[in-house]
């Protein structure tokens, strides 16, 4: 049998009994993961840890990956950069949930950084994507990408009247 590889999977377990205040740093640096149902990062890279409070887990990740994209100017397939920073709270289940949006510590001793991770990065997804700051677009009569060449309309303005 072929064992399945989680790369976001974390095994937790061992903070059960660990006194509050103890925490742990993990590191992952993965080429190609993709998180159900939806989303294909690249080049991801990130650093999180968990801590021991009185009320469960307090998760803390800053995570950089890449996704593939197309660019809202020309129209060109790019990969583009996502950033995002943040803090979840997983509590224990013998404890009340004071918030809805709180998670509860899984039984079985590991907590998935897909689902969070996955949410945050989509949060902090730019609305207009670019593939580089000075793209030109293109040509709005004629279709011509204008970061490859110009055309007989690149001078032309658009009047609306």
């Amino acid at each position: 049998m072929e064992k399945i590889h989680h790369p976001l999977r974390t095994n937790i377990g061992y903070f059960f009994n660990k006194p509050i205040g103890f925490s742990r740093e993990f590191t992952v640096e993965n080429p190609d993961v993709f998180i159900e149902p939806d989303l294909q990062l690249y080049n991801l890279i990130g650093k999180y840890s968990f801590s021991r409070t009185r009320e469960g887990l307090l998760l803390q990740g800053k995570f950089d990956a890449e996704i593939d994209s197309q660019c809202n100017r020309c129209l060109d397939p790019f990969r583009a950069k996502l950033s995002t920073e943040f803090e979840e709270l997983y509590v224990f289940g013998s404890r009340v949930q004071e918030e809805l949006d709180e998670e509860v510590v899984p039984e079985d001793g590991y907590i998935d950084l897909g689902k969070p991770l996955r949410d945050y990065l989509l949060l902090d997804l730019p609305i207009n994507l670019v593939c580089k700051p000075d793209c030109k677009g293109i040509c709005v009569e004629c279709g011509v990408n204008l970061n490859r060449g110009t055309c007989e309309h690149t001078n032309s303005r658009i009047i609306i009247e």
